[in-house]
């Protein structure tokens, strides 16, 4: 292959590898603009502007009262607390996701919610150890260590 073209495919890969930074750029500062529903962020710098407006939310259930909870929402860096008009059952700490009206200055009137337990978020952890430990066990039945080579060898059953 001729230099010539070997500098060409060069640089023209470096060009799509910029354009695709420029990209990911534009898309990492405006995305919340193309949100089907706004941000927490939007929400929290002008909650007035969004009152009556039908938003998704999600977080973490902090407080729980008699016919409303409140959830700790992450967006990001920012942390906002929504209150939850509704009489479901939840646990500090379960996580929430709703969809409903937004009332200003916080209160959301939801539509529809997926509660997640807390309890089976801790349950992916003791899947992974069962599942890493399947794992391990089933490498050392083909292979083994040899510690004066520093290496792995297959068994030779």
């Amino acid at each position: 292959m001729p230099i010539r073209i070997k500098y060409i495919r060069v640089f023209i890969g470096l060009l799509l590898v910029a354009l695709l930074l420029c990209l990911c750029t534009y898309h990492y500062t405006n995305f919340e603009e193309h949100l089907e529903y706004p941000a927490t962020k939007l929400i929290q710098q002008d909650p007035e502007f969004y009152d009556g407006w039908t938003i998704a939310n999600g977080g973490t259930v902090t407080e729980v009262g008699e016919s409303s909870f409140v959830i700790m929402s992450m967006d990001r860096d920012i942390r906002f607390n929504f209150v939850i008009d509704t009489k479901e059952e939840v646990c500090p700490g379960d996580v929430v996701e709703v969809l409903g009206i937004f009332r200003s200055p916080n209160r959301i009137l939801p539509d529809k919610m997926i509660v997640t337990p807390a309890q089976s978020l801790k349950m992916v952890y003791v899947r992974s150890l069962i599942g890493l430990l399947i794992l391990v066990i089933a490498f050392f039945r083909s292979w083994k260590f040899d510690c004066k080579r520093m290496a792995f060898i297959p068994r030779r059953n």
